[in-house]
């Protein structure tokens, strides 16, 4: 657990500690520290970029003179549109890893506080062995106010204090978050207005979902960015290399493997139980759930910019786009290839089992490039490359 500055104190002098706690937590909350301060510089700069984009594209489609100029305005427009919401999407990504901080640590300060209380009614049910531990007199007054004093109400003021700060960050999140839905919104609209740029009021209506988008972005960076109130820097992303599998099983066909007509696999598959749920391996923003070519449903996860991972082969979803899920939240259902697979599973050894129930389609893409899922995954071999 972290130290906060009133438990700090408290080891020093406990009635200096009661007499601060109130003052701590109002430090805590006043002027952004260092740290919190480049924090917001750092999730504001994708934001003014972004910003600038849309004011550029809405130029170029005012200026736009001929039906060539218009297209590639409308290009530009689409390409300023996306940059808002991938900024919009990390600094969510950002706040979502940050609310998870703030939840344990006010998990643990509660638990530290219950934890005081059961010692001291400990105490109160053993007055005798208390007492030849501390005999009576003024001293031992003195020793027994200060371990009240230090183990009860300056604890629950801590408490206290934790679960204000994660309100106020999950308050914040929530009306950021609803800038997000407005700048989606516009987005889709744009997304068909492009469609009809060369009609009549095509422009208008391309210039008209760019003010829209401009106006989800102001109210967007118009809440600040949830901060650590300890003056932390920010929670780090958890970079890919060893995460866990999405879903247990082998696999059955590696990255690169040739298809029957002669080509490469994008991605690999492995073969899982019918009852396990594929699980994200890491925060992550759903950019699409929905049917995929070949794949059944399936989902795309973005879990940095430029990073996305695809989970295919699912019969049912659990997200939906524009979610944001923390490490562990299943994404949906597998179809299962063979009704009989639970017999089959109970009966027979885990990977021919696995292979009758259901297969998991994982692709990794970074940069818009398919890359080997191993270098992200720690992930088990097939059965016929294990030793």
């Amino acid at each position: 657990m972290l130290a906060t500055p009133a438990a700090a104190q408290q080891s020093a002098a406990p009635s200096a500690a009661r007499q601060s706690a109130a003052p701590a937590a109002t430090q805590e909350s006043a002027a952004p520290t260092a740290a919190q301060a480049l924090g917001m510089r750092v999730s504001e700069a994708p934001a003014a970029e972004a910003r600038d984009a849309l004011e550029a594209a809405d130029r170029a489609l005012a200026e736009a003179a001929d039906d060539s100029a218009r297209r590639a305005a409308a290009t530009r427009a689409g390409a300023a549109v996306e940059a808002t919401l991938e900024a919009m999407r990390e600094s969510l990504r950002g706040a979502a890893r940050l609310i998870a901080a703030l939840e344990v640590r006010a998990e643990t300060a509660r638990d530290a506080g219950q934890a005081s209380v059961a010692r001291l009614a400990s105490l109160a049910r053993a007055p005798l062995a208390a007492q030849a531990a501390q005999p009576a007199g003024p001293l031992a007054a003195a020793r027994g106010a200060w371990l009240a004093a230090a183990m009860g109400p300056d604890r629950a003021g801590v408490a206290a204090l934790r679960r204000q700060e994660l309100s106020e960050a999950q308050e914040r999140d929530r009306e950021r978050r609803a800038a997000w839905s407005l700048a989606r919104g516009a987005a889709l609209d744009l997304r068909n207005a492009r469609e009809d740029v060369l009609a009549p009021g095509g422009v208008g209506a391309l210039r008209a979902s760019l003010r829209e988008t401009r106006r989800a972005l102001d109210a967007f960076t118009a809440v600040p960015a949830p901060a650590d109130p300890l003056g932390l820097p920010p929670p780090r992303p958890v970079l890919p290399g060893n995460w866990p599998p999405p879903a247990p099983g082998p696999i059955v066909t590696p990255f690169g493997a040739r298809d029957p007509l002669g080509q490469a696999q994008t991605g690999i598959e492995i073969a899982v139980p019918g009852w396990a749920a594929p699980r994200t391996p890491a925060l992550a923003s759903v950019r699409y759930a929905g049917p995929l070519g070949g794949r059944g449903q399936a989902v795309v996860l973005e879990t940095a910019p430029g990073r996305l991972l695809i989970l295919g082969g699912l019969e049912s979803l659990a997200v939906g786009e524009g979610e944001i899920l923390p490490a562990g939240a299943p994404v949906g259902q597998l179809h299962v290839i063979d009704p009989a697979a639970p017999e089959i599973l109970v009966a027979a050894p885990f990977p021919r089992a696995a292979f009758s129930a259901a297969m998991l389609y994982v692709e990794a893409r970074e940069a818009g490039i398919p890359v080997d899922p191993a270098r992200w995954f720690a992930l088990p071999k097939g059965e016929s490359e294990t030793p």
